[in-house]
C-alpha cells in the first residue's frame, strides 16, 4: 500500500488552514523528526526543493513528534498510518506532488500454524482499502 506523508502543523500556524502545501513553502520552518525513516524522506524532498531543513527536535515516534508540534516547537512530516488517533492542537496538511510516499508491504512465510500473520495481513489490507476510499 502507498502511505503518503503529510505535514503536521500547530493549529495556529499561518499555513495550517491550507488545503495542500508545496514542500518548498516550508523551507524556513523549524522541523521536528518523528523517526529516522521520516528524516530520510524529509531531507530527500527538502533537497529537491532547494533547502536544508532546520531540525529543532528529534523523537523516536510520530506521536511524540505530533506532541511537539502541538506545543509549537516546529512542524513535522508524518505518514498517514501514524496520524491516528487524532490529536488536539495540530492540523495535518497534504503535500502537493511529487509528495513523499512510503510503500508498505508484507512478506510472510506460509505456515498453517501462524494465525497471527493472517490476522495482520487482513488488518493491513482493510486499512489500505480504507485509505484508498478516503
Amino acid at each position: 500500500m502507498d502511505d503518503p506523508l503529510h505535514v503536521v502543523l500547530a493549529e495556529g500556524h499561518p499555513l495550517a488552514a491550507r488545503e495542500a502545501l508545496d514542500i518548498a513553502e516550508l523551507a524556513a520552518e523549524p522541523w521536528v523528526l518523528g523517526c529516522l525513516k521520516t528524516e530520510t524522506y524529509l531531507r530527500r524532498y527538502a533537497e529537491r526543493a532547494g533547502f536544508a531543513p532546520e531540525i529543532r527536535g528529534t523523537t523516536t515516534g510520530c506521536f511524540s513528534a505530533r506532541s511537539l508540534v502541538a506545543a509549537d516547537i516546529g512542524i513535522s512530516l508524518i505518514p498517514s498510518v501514524a496520524q491516528t488517533p487524532q490529536m488536539a492542537g495540530v492540523r495535518t496538511v497534504p503535500i502537493t506532488p511529487p509528495a513523499p510516499t512510503r510503500h508498505l508491504g508484507v512478506a510472510a512465510i506460509h505456515r498453517r500454524d501462524n494465525p497471527q500473520a493472517g490476522t495482520l495481513i487482513q488488518a493491513l489490507q482493510e486499512r489500505a482499502a480504507a485509505l484508498d476510499e478516503s
